[in-house]
């Protein structure tokens, strides 16, 4: 279990850099979560509310191909961390009801510093 626990920490610190380096700035403020259910053709919102961890302005597919690494590191669907339907068309992305959420924002806080620590030797 350590192994994988160290392996998955390897991989996903050696690729946040890559994401949040690639993302694109955005001007515009955060929004509230729409009021509508969201499209089945694209259930994922284009705006993102209660990022604690992970830049504000980060992109929709950064953020959507962290998350999907995520998903198939602990072979897990969305609906693992996120209060979401599993077709993810019902519920909320930004809510904090589950406690496998903050454990995962735990997770990737410790990487990104564990990478800011690395980089600065």
């Amino acid at each position: 279990m350590r192994n994988t626990v160290a392996a998955f920490c390897l991989m996903i610190g050696s690729l946040i850099p890559f994401w949040l380096h690639q993302q694109q700035p955005s001007s515009a403020p955060p929004q509230n979560p729409p009021a509508v259910p969201r499209p089945q053709t694209n259930p994922i919102p284009d705006k993102f509310v209660n990022l604690q961890v992970l830049p504000k302005d980060i992109t929709k597919k950064n953020l959507v191909n962290m998350m999907k690494q995520f998903s198939t590191t602990f072979v897990v669907r969305c609906s693992y961390c996120h209060s979401v339907s599993d077709d993810l068309t019902e519920g909320s992305f930004d809510s904090d009801e589950k406690p496998t959420k903050v454990k995962a924002r735990e997770l990737i806080k410790t990487i990104l510093e564990t990478n800011k620590d690395i980089s600065s030797h």
